[in-house]
């Protein structure tokens, strides 16, 4: 007894013998990093390879360890395991093994007893043992160990019953175990099994009453499509096929997962909402594609069509107004799906009323339950449109259709139709373009103001696509003829009236108001400014003539209609050659004839008179071969008259044409056409310079140009006189002191008056103060002294307005001056760039370097100055103008006049703008001859001597480092 006693002592004391590496491939299994566990999935099959023989024993251990980590609660615990048991069993039984004593029904056994759950555990015990049991399951069947000839069909049974019964004994696990078995019969197809397999699964499906279930609906087609020759159980549904035509009610019961059901066997709910899409409905979708094969295979000529299906178990079903918020989550969960992955055909066929519906009352709130679902599915839109431009078409059709709203983007307070549109291809446009105008037409609105703010929302829609596609860097075919009829729709709803119509006078303006701003936008390119524009006043002709489009709203008289009739000829003219050395002077034309026939459309008196000028201008350039020198030199300045005509305009649109047809004929530009433009430049900011500048009368005309509804869309650009600033602070305090102590004796000469007509007293006079008539004081006034009064206060008040408009006119004058010489600053940068060898460009010298010094808006100094450096950058070299002897006086003259202007007080802008002019004069003097160098370097002595006697003398001192740096520089030249 000792001995045994000693016996058991001693084996107690023996080691256990622990394999510590096997340990932390098991811990490694769990690991929440993919590559950990794959590696230790690797490592582990890697004891188990027929090389090494392994024993039942070990086998099986490990079977029972990964069966039973199946059922661990630890995350990543579930998805290792199944990994590892998945490889285990597949090499385990792919090869014979010299001991077979391990078969499928014992891994059956292991896996049963070890996910059981016997009762006695904590919930959540019992459902990790549920998920252990489902994941082995998984497991056993993706390895096929089932399948091959080794197991027998009883085997499979047992799976599959084991398996029902957990989808019927919890319902929240039931999509899990029928996503199993969906993809089970994909694997069999795939091996090529024998039908009996799937019919088993039809049958338990059948017999535990989950046919009709969206598990039951996607396991039934999968079989249907993939064994085609299996025999499925009758009286389950019509013709056997959930498609049929008399089954699209109970369909969408079934797929929405509703708890009553018409069938006998009842549509069982899993009892849980899930927050993901159900399996099925991928199922479903996939296989109701127009002309699928398995479609085609169908022997039932009444198939539900994927439209159908749409409308009555997606709308009708998910998205009907009784619906519940989880059942419409689910509705978008799908849209978006779609949206993502189907063919454009399926996709444009998913914007139904119901859906179309949710989606904008749901935008429209952000604290609605499904705003972000909503949120997420305007996105998904703009997200297949800008992959697949075509799709913009199914899209703003869906959105602003016949179950659509008009106004989508208001209602919902995005922009998601207008991102749509500037993403759409030409095919897409064609189907858009048309639609809007019938919505143009018809708005739908049963008020005016409706019916205006649609329109308003429309035009704004059609200026999007004109505006991104004039920006696109590449012409896309066809595109030219969709902005052109964009532009017509414009053309129909501004000029014209049908009977009937409820278009106001302030929508047509609207409508003039986004003609300007498209032709601005298309003009900048230059791509279409030849024949956009032309296409838009011929087709205003033409309809005023057809009347297609109703009554034409301008009243044209007899010398209207013969000045434009005139100019219709020469454009047509113009179209008609074909000179390629004139192309540019041919398309300025068309342009410039073009817009000026607009202008008479909308209403300038002066464009009348322009366009018999623009007559004369094209027949001495382009029409009579014989206009003499003096003929076209009238006919350019003519032409610069008219372009500054339009320049002075506050609109982009006529700055842009101007711009435009001026770089075809800056080469023209005649001295008297030059001094045009410097005339402007040296008139005042001021309502002075207006006045003498344009020669205006009180009564102003109305035909300014039109201002859009909204700002974004606005073509007048508009120059803030008041944003100056002067370099000098001190100058600008006292400028603003001084404004500020005009107002105060302004605001103190009212109140006197005001005081005095109504006799009383400021409360800060001296109360003792009294006048002559202060004997009246305290007694009541009469009607006749109430009466004059009232005539008192009127002519103090009448005073007063009068003066607030005196001021008003004279800040509208200077920001009206500041525009028309910032559009001639522009015009000017462009004669620089293609005129700087022209010894006729040294006249602007002058002229700038004055407006540089004497201008009160900053914004004209610098561009003032940015035109003269512009200037004397490009003149190098052989760039510079050639002087002959007739010239040679008048630079020596302008020489001295620029370094009279350096003298006075100026910005360092207007000291460095002196020099760099002066520099550039004496390259064209030497260049002329190199000799003049001794009278030049007696120039600037004079100035330097200037500077050092005269106090009034100002010149800067770069004047002078700059001219020795020249020096230096033309020394080395002179050597060389």
């Amino acid at each position: 007894m000792a001995q045994n006693f000693a016996a058991s002592k001693k084996r107690r004391r023996e080691p256990v013998q622990v394999d510590t590496k096997l340990v932390e491939i098991y811990e490694d299994l769990a690991s929440e990093k993919d590559e950990i566990r794959l590696k230790a999935a690797q490592a582990l099959i890697s004891q188990f390879t027929p090389d090494k023989n392994p024993t039942d024993e070990q086998i099986q251990k490990a079977l029972q360890r990964l069966f039973r980590g199946l059922c661990s609660s630890r995350k990543a615990a579930r998805i290792g395991f199944s990994v590892a048991l998945t490889e285990l069993l597949t090499q385990v039984f792919a090869s014979p093994r010299e001991s077979a004593g391990l078969g499928i029904s014992n891994v059956l056994a292991i896996w049963e007893s070890q996910s059981n759950a016997t009762g006695g555990e904590s919930g959540q015990e019992q459902r990790d043992h549920h998920f252990g049991r489902l994941f082995g399951a998984e497991a056993i069947i993706k390895s096929s160990i089932l399948f091959k000839s080794k197991a027998t069909f009883t085997e499979w049974t047992k799976v599959l019953d084991l398996l029902f019964e957990l989808a019927q004994k919890k319902p929240w696990i039931r999509e899990e175990c029928g996503w199993i078995l969906y993809r089970c019969v994909y694997d069999l197809s795939s091996q090529k099994a024998d039908a009996k397999f799937v019919e088993a699964v039809i049958e338990r499906l059948c017999s535990s009453g989950l046919a009709q279930t969206p598990e039951g609906v996607s396991i039934w087609l999968a079989t249907k499509d993939l064994f085609p020759k299996a025999s499925l159980p009758s009286k389950v549904w019509k013709h056997d096929d959930p498609f049929d035509t008399k089954e699209r009610n109970q369909l969408a019961k079934v797929m929405k997962e509703s708890s009553t059901a018409d069938s006998e066997g009842g549509n069982k709910s899993s009892g849980v909402w899930n927050s993901k899409l159900h399996f099925a409905w991928d199922a479903v979708v996939c296989r109701l594609s127009e002309g699928s094969k398995e479609k085609s295979k169908s022997k039932s000529s009444s198939r539900i069509g994927f439209a159908d299906f749409w409308t009555e178990v997606v709308d009708n079903g998910l998205f009907a107004a009784a619906s519940s918020d989880e059942r419409k989550y689910w509705g978008f969960l799908l849209f978006v799906k779609v949206l993502n992955e189907s063919p454009l055909q399926q996709a444009s066929r998913i914007f139904t009323k119901n859906l179309v519906r949710c989606l904008t009352n749901q935008l429209a709130v952000e604290d609605r339950y499904l705003h972000k679902m909503a949120v997420k599915a305007a996105k998904t839109i703009q997200t297949r449109v800008s992959k697949e431009p075509e799709f913009a078409a199914a899209s703003v059709i869906g959105l602003m259709g016949s179950v659509g709203s008009v106004n989508f983007d208001q209602v919902t307070k995005t922009k998601t139709i207008e991102k749509i549109v500037v993403e759409a291809n030409v095919d897409a446009l064609k189907q858009i373009v048309p639609m809007f105008e019938k919505l143009i037409a018809n708005p739908g609105a049963s008020d005016p103001k409706g019916a205006a703010s649609s329109r308003l929302f429309l035009a704004g829609l059609l200026l999007s696509i004109v505006r991104s596609r004039s920006s696109a860097s590449n012409a896309e075919d066809g595109i030219e003829a969709v902005l052109e009829h964009i532009l017509l729709i414009f053309v129909r709803f501004a000029y014209f009236m049908d009977n009937g119509s409820d278009v106001t006078q302030q929508t047509q303006e609207l409508f003039r108001s986004r003609i300007n701003s498209s032709l601005n936008s298309l003009i900048a390119t230059q791509r279409y400014a030849a024949t956009i524009p032309y296409t838009v006043v011929r087709k205003i002709r033409d309809a005023a003539k057809s009347e297609e489009y109703g009554r034409f709203i301008i009243n044209m008289d007899d010398t209207l209609g013969e000045s434009v009739k005139t100019a219709f000829k020469s454009l047509k003219k113009l179209s008609n050659m074909e000179k390629k050395e004139e192309k540019g002077a041919i398309e300025a034309f068309k342009l410039l004839y073009s817009m000026t026939i607009l202008q008479v459309y909308n209403g300038d008196a002066d464009a009348v008179s322009m366009l018999d000028e623009l007559d004369f201008c094209y027949t001495k350039f382009l029409g009579d071969k014989k206009s003499k020198k003096d003929e076209k030199s009238d006919a350019s300045d003519a032409l610069v008259e008219i372009l500054l005509s339009f320049a002075s305009k506050p609109s982009q649109l006529f700055r842009r044409m101007s711009e435009q047809v001026f770089g075809a004929f800056a080469d023209k530009v005649t001295e008297n056409g030059l001094e045009s433009f410097i005339s402007i430049l040296e008139a005042k900011e001021s309502l002075a310079g207006q006045q003498e500048m344009f020669d205006q009368q009180d009564d102003e005309d109305g035909d300014a140009e039109m201002m859009d509804v909204d700002e974004d869309d606005s073509d007048v650009e508009v120059v803030e006189a008041e944003d100056q600033e002067s370099d000098d602070d001190n100058d600008s305090d006292s400028d603003d002191e001084e404004e500020d102590n005009a107002n105060d004796a302004e605001d103190a000469i009212f109140e006197a008056k005001l005081a005095e007509a109504l006799g009383s007293h400021r409360a800060d006079q001296n109360l003792d103060e009294k006048t002559d008539d202060s004997d009246s004081d305290g007694e009541d006034m009469n009607d006749d002294d109430m009466e004059q009064v009232d005539q008192q206060l009127a002519k103090v008040f009448k005073a007063r307005r009068d003066a607030l408009s005196q001021k008003k006119d004279k800040k509208d004058a200077k920001e009206t001056m500041v525009n028309f010489k910032n559009r001639v600053l522009d015009l000017l940068e462009i004669y620089v760039k293609k005129c700087h060898s022209n010894i006729l460009a040294l006249d602007l010298i002058l002229p700038l370097l004055r407006l540089t010094r004497k201008s009160t808006v900053k914004q004209i100094s610098s561009k003032t100055s940015s035109v003269l450096r512009e200037y004397t950058k490009l003149c190098k070299g052989s760039a510079v103008p050639e002087l002959d002897e007739e010239t040679v006086g008048p630079v020596w003259e302008l020489l001295k006049s620029i370094h009279k202007e350096a003298t006075h007080s100026g910005t360092p802008t207007h000291a460095s703008a002196c020099s760099q002019a002066s520099l550039l004069v004496v390259k064209v003097l030497v260049a002329h001859d190199r000799s003049t160098l001794a009278d030049i370097v007696d120039v600037y002595g004079q100035t330097r001597k200037e500077q050092l006697l005269s106090k009034k003398c100002h010149v800067q001192p770069t004047f002078f480092s700059e001219w020795n740096n020249w020096c230096v520089s033309a020394s080395k030249q002179g050597k060389n």
